[in-house]
């Protein structure tokens, strides 16, 4: 087990990192600037286009954790039960809504200017496109998050707040040159809180995603938790491009995950003894 789980590291880490690395040097060399935010779709539609395989390379970046889990992985646990508990099924389609919506409702309580050049047809169109680009590339990470990464370490450490924070920790790192490119032009003052912040997040959503595994032992659920979530941001950003709320979706994470430990921990307790 140990050593599938460095192959799974190395083959996540490596495939990524040389995607999204190679992607942003070539963009720089050519004095371009690489899109980062389109979805799947837009990436696809753009690859006849002088340099549009260059955010295809970046595309292809995510789905390093998949391609671990499928080469280090021999012998590999069924992660498609035939039945999913209703209380893991509002757990995923909840909790992406619970963590964003006071970041929304603060926007509108405080006037933030909102987009007014969208219909409300091409808003809905928008974010259903976003959702789908977002299960079928970020939500494919969840078969070496949880399939590969936290498997391994609930059986390695302690309990189960050690495997996630361990294991949200890796999962933060990973992103953390697609982070750097995003805050590229900016200060070291700007970047290195940005990078503090956005490790806070995913540490708590790597508690929330394990745990809503734990109850359901469903990679697809959890593809579209993480679509969910993704998405959930997204259409904050599209309503409100100027929210300062933004901040508010990791605060509430880490509610969800001190109202998790206080009423589940007997329960996560056993999982992991």
């Amino acid at each position: 087990m140990k050593k599938n789980i460095g192959v799974y590291l190395g083959i996540a880490f490596g495939w990524t990192w040389a995607c999204w690395i190679g992607a942003f040097v070539i963009s720089l060399t050519r004095g371009s600037i690489l899109s980062t935010s389109g979805t799947l779709f837009e990436t696809l539609q753009n690859l006849g286009k002088d340099s549009g395989w260059i955010p295809g390379v970046f595309a292809l970046g995510v789905y390093g954790p998949l391609l671990g889990y499928l080469f280090s992985h021999s012998h590999r646990k069924e992660f498609f039960p035939g039945k999913v508990s209703g209380f893991s099924i509002v757990l995923a389609l909840c909790i992406p809504l619970i963590i964003m919506l006071p970041g929304i409702i603060l926007s509108l309580a405080t006037r933030v200017e909102m987009d007014k050049t969208k219909s409300f047809g091409a808003i809905l169109l928008a974010i259903l496109v976003y959702f789908i680009s977002n299960v079928i590339t970020s939500g494919t990470e969840e078969f070496g998050w949880r399939g590969a990464l936290y498997t391994h370490l609930r059986q390695k450490e302690a309990n189960f707040w050690s495997a996630s924070w361990k294991g949200g920790l890796i999962w933060a790192v990973w992103h953390y040159p697609m982070m750097i490119m995003l805050y590229w032009e900016q200060s070291p003052f700007v970047m290195i809180p940005s990078l503090i912040g956005f490790t806070a997040g995913i540490v708590a959503m790597s508690y929330i995603t394990n745990f809503v595994f734990e109850r359901s032992q469903s990679i697809p659920l959890l593809a579209i938790l993480h679509g969910l979530s993704n998405t959930a941001g997204f259409v904050l950003l599209l309503l409100f491009p100027l929210s300062p709320f933004m901040i508010l979706s990791h605060l509430m994470a880490w509610a969800v995950v001190i109202y998790i430990e206080k009423k589940y921990k007997p329960v996560l307790q056993k999982v992991t003894d």
